[in-house]
C-alpha cells in the first residue's frame, strides 16, 4: 500500500505514545487503542495509523510501524526493547513522558531565544546603517576641521569595516561545517563520533547524562522483564536504529565473552556517568541490578531537568547583556565624536 507519509512533530510523537500507553493500561487491546487514537488525528496521520493496524494484523511488531511513520529513533528504541520481553505499557508512558518533557524544554529555550535574537538582528542593522551613513560624515567633518578622531571613533570605524565581511565569514564557516559533517564526521565509527560530541563544552555534559539515563532505564526494563545481562546486551547490539548503542554493546558483548566483569567493562567505557559502574557493581552484588538501574535512571533524569532549568536561566540574561553592550556602543559611537568636535572648537 503506497501513500504519502506525513510528518509527526516531536511533541505529537510523544503524546501519541503517552495516550497509547494510557489506553493499554486501562485495558484496551493494542489494535483498539490505535483505532481510538486514529479518530483524533488528521487525515494523513489517520491513514498512517490505518497502515499501522494492517501491519500489526500481519504480525509485524509495533516498533516497525513507528519506523514507517518516521518516529524519532530514540522513541522507537523504547518500544523495540519493550516488545522484546519488556513492559510495553511502561515503555510507552515513560518514553512519551520523557520525550514530551524534552520537547517542552526545547520549546521553552527556543521561546527564550526568539526575542533576544530579534533584538540582536535589529541592533546589528542599526549599527550597519550607522556605519554606512553617520560615521563617514563624522570622518569628513573631522578632516574638514583638521581635528584628530578620538580613539573610540577609530575603534568603531575599524569594527565597521569588518561588519560587511561578517555574513560572508559566517556563510563560509557554515559550508565548511556542513562539508565536514557529510564527508568526515558521518563516516566515522559511531563510538568515535560520540566521543567527539561529548568533548563539546556544555552540550557534551548533557549528552553524557542523556546517554546514561537512556541506557540505564532500558537495561533495567529488560532485566526486570526476565532477560539476563548477556541477552539484554545482545538485544541492544541488534538494534540497527541506533548505531551508537549497537556498536557499544557489540564491544561490551565481546568483552563479556572474554571473561571480564560488567563492572570492569563500564569503568573503561567513557560514554556514561562514572557512577554507573558503581551502581552495576552494587546491583550485581545484592541481586537487585534492575532496581538499582531503575532508581539511578530516575536520579539522572532529575539531574538533566535541573541542568536544563539552569541553562534557561543563564541563556537569556547573557544575550540581553550582549545586546545592551551593542546599544551602548551605538550611543557612544554617535556621542563621542560630537563631544570630541565640540572640544576642538
Amino acid at each position: 500500500m503506497s501513500m504519502k507519509r506525513s510528518k509527526w512533530k516531536r511533541n505529537e510523537q510523544a503524546l501519541f505514545l503517552l495516550k497509547l500507553g494510557e489506553l493499554l493500561e486501562n485495558g484496551y487491546p493494542l489494535s483498539h487503542a490505535i483505532q481510538f487514537l486514529k479518530l483524533q488525528e488528521s487525515k494523513k496521520k489517520a491513514a498512517e495509523l490505518t497502515e499501522t493496524l494492517l501491519r500489526l494484523r500481519e504480525g509485524n511488531p509495533l516498533y516497525s510501524s513507528l519506523v514507517y511513520m518516521k518516529f524519532h529513533p530514540q522513541l522507537i528504541s523504547y518500544i523495540y526493547y519493550a516488545e522484546s520481553h519488556g513492559n510495553l505499557v511502561q515503555a510507552l508512558k515513560e518514553g512519551g513522558s520523557f520525550w514530551l518533557k524534552r520537547t517542552e524544554d526545547l520549546e521553552r529555550i527556543n521561546k527564550l531565544l526568539v526575542y533576544p535574537i530579534f533584538l540582536l538582528v535589529f541592533v546589528a542593522n542599526i549599527f550597519y546603517i550607522l556605519q554606512r551613513v553617520l560615521l563617514p560624515k563624522f570622518q569628513v567633518l573631522f578632516q574638514s576641521m583638521d581635528a584628530e578622531p578620538n580613539i573610540f571613533l577609530t575603534i568603531v570605524l575599524a569594527v565597521s569595516r569588518f561588519l560587511p565581511a561578517l555574513p560572508v565569514i559566517l556563510l563560509v564557516l557554515l559550508v565548511i561545517t556542513l562539508g565536514l559533517r557529510k564527508y568526515w564526521f558521518l563516516r566515522l565509527n559511531p563510538l568515535k563520533r560520540r566521543k567527539i560530541l561529548q568533548r563539546i563544552p556544555f552540550l557534551g555534559r548533557f549528552l553524557k547524562l542523556y546517554d546514561t539515563h537512556f541506557f540505564s532505564s532500558q537495561l533495567s526494563g529488560l532485566l526486570s522483564g526476565g532477560l539476563s545481562i548477556n541477552e539484554s546486551i545482545r538485544l541492544f547490539s541488534e538494534n540497527n536504529s541506533q548505531p551508537f548503542y549497537q556498536k557499544l554493546c557489540l564491544f561490551i558483548k565481546k568483552e563479556l565473552t572474554e571473561g571480564k566483569s560488567l563492572e570492569d567493562i563500564f569503568q573503561t567505557v567513557p560514554f556514561f556517568e562514572e557512577h554507573l559502574s558503581i551502581i552495576i557493581a552494587n546491583g550485581q552484588k545484592y541481586g537487585t541490578l534492575d532496581q538499582e538501574l531503575f532508581h539511578y535512571s530516575r536520579y539522572v533524569l532529575t539531574k538533566i531537568e535541573e541542568k536544563t532549568s539552569a541553562a534557561t536561566r543563564i541563556i537569556q540574561p547573557v544575550l540581553f547583556s550582549v545586546i545592551g553592550l551593542l546599544i551602548v556602543s551605538i550611543y557612544l559611537a554617535i556621542l563621542m565624536p560630537m563631544f570630541s568636535l565640540l572640544g576642538s572648537l
